[in-house]
């Protein structure tokens, strides 16, 4: 294997890491705070431009490709942002900057089914397997994963100024005070 693909596989892998490590967290309620809304958006935004700018140097040939792959990628992170929101219960956490979270196996499905689509382009694509190929999908993987991050914050920040001065019990979604996004 050589450089370039070590690195477009190392990047994936980090990505599938991250969304998966996250896809489980749907399944627990947990406590979102404010300070920490946007860190992982700000990491994906950065492994996002190091792959484009890693795809962009090495194969310039095929930047046309990457920006469609781009393109799609940004718009399915819009649907599956969406989706994870809308099936997201939220809460007032009893603290101030922060809100009570709790997917669903249904955010569970969104995530691991977005994670599917990555795969199965390898193999529906004519040139799916082709190292070179690898990196205008990786970059159309880690984008979506990316907006997907950046839609899911924006909708847990607007939740924490809804809750802002409800007060719950830590740690608890109490039943009747749950609401959809």
């Amino acid at each position: 294997m050589n450089a370039l693909a070590t690195q477009s596989l190392f990047a994936l892998g980090i990505t599938v890491l991250i969304v998966f490590r996250f896809a489980r967290r749907e399944l627990r309620e947990r406590t979102v705070r404010a300070r920490t809304l946007w860190i992982r958006p700000a990491i994906m935004v950065a492994l996002t431009a190091y792959l484009v700018y890693l795809s962009a140097t090495v194969d310039p040939l095929e930047n046309a490709e990457m920006m469609a792959v781009l393109i799609g990628g940004a718009l399915l992170g819009i649907l599956v942002g969406f989706a994870i929101v809308g099936n997201t219960q939220f809460a007032p956490a009893g603290t101030p900057n922060a809100v009570l979270v709790r997917g669903n196996r249904v955010t569970f499905a969104i995530w691991i089914a977005a994670l599917a689509v990555r795969l199965a382009a390898r193999y529906l694509l004519p040139h799916g397997a082709d190292p070179r190929a690898q990196l205008p999908l990786n970059c159309g993987t880690i984008i979506m994963t990316t907006v997907a991050f950046v839609v899911i914050a924006l909708a847990f920040g607007q939740a924490m100024r809804r809750y802002a001065g409800s007060i719950a019990a830590p740690g608890t979604i109490v039943p009747g005070t749950i609401t959809r996004q």
